[in-house]
């Protein structure tokens, strides 16, 4: 019976092995090429514009309009979010590189791509949520605490971000998982 458990535990540690080496490989493929088209210098061939202007230009858009909510006056021109503080949406206030990163792990983990795909759609929508949160706040630092806007900035919540992409590649983790195995049966 032992030499049973040994041969299985040893089958088992070469799966987890290979299994852990094609995540990676897998990984590292999908966000070279995620990172690639986002860094780009598209304009330097001819492009008119950035190709990410217009998600620049949403993405300002849909943090104005919750600071809207709470800010009178606040006016949203192009990239520019201006009220009792001006911020410039510009790329990696985009917060891409936490998007990449979440999709090109959850795309590169072993599960049925059906399964995968609404938890990549529920992920990035609350990445996107919690990089406006982000945005809203930097606000609010701006206003009441300029000279801490900095350290906010690229201090705190880049930190903040990074856990909060870990916690939502955890539970999608723990969504694919099969029944039997998260139940203990």
């Amino acid at each position: 019976m032992a030499a049973l458990a040994d041969r299985f535990s040893k089958g088992a540690g070469e799966l987890v092995g290979r299994l852990g080496v094609r995540f990676v490989v897998s990984f590292a493929a999908i966000a070279g090429v995620l990172f690639t088209i986002y860094a780009f210098p598209f304009e330097l061939f001819g492009a008119q514009r950035d190709w990410l202007h217009g998600y620049l230009v949403a993405y300002a858009h849909l943090a104005g309009g919750v600071l809207g909510l709470f800010e009178r006056g606040l006016v949203v021109d192009g990239t520019l979010i201006q009220g009792r503080f001006a911020m410039q949406i510009v790329r990696n206030c985009d917060a891409a590189d936490i998007n990449i990163v979440f999709a090109s792990a959850l795309l590169a983990f072993p599960a049925p791509l059906l399964k995968k795909t609404p938890l990549l759609l529920a992920g990035i929508a609350l990445l996107v949520a919690a990089n406006v949160t982000r945005l809203c706040s930097l606000y609010y630092v701006g206003v009441y605490a300029p000279s801490w806007f900095k350290f906010a900035h690229e201090e705190v919540w880049p930190l903040l971000l990074v856990t909060f992409t870990v916690g939502v590649f955890v539970v999608c983790l723990q969504r694919l998982r099969p029944a039997a195995v998260s139940t203990g049966e």
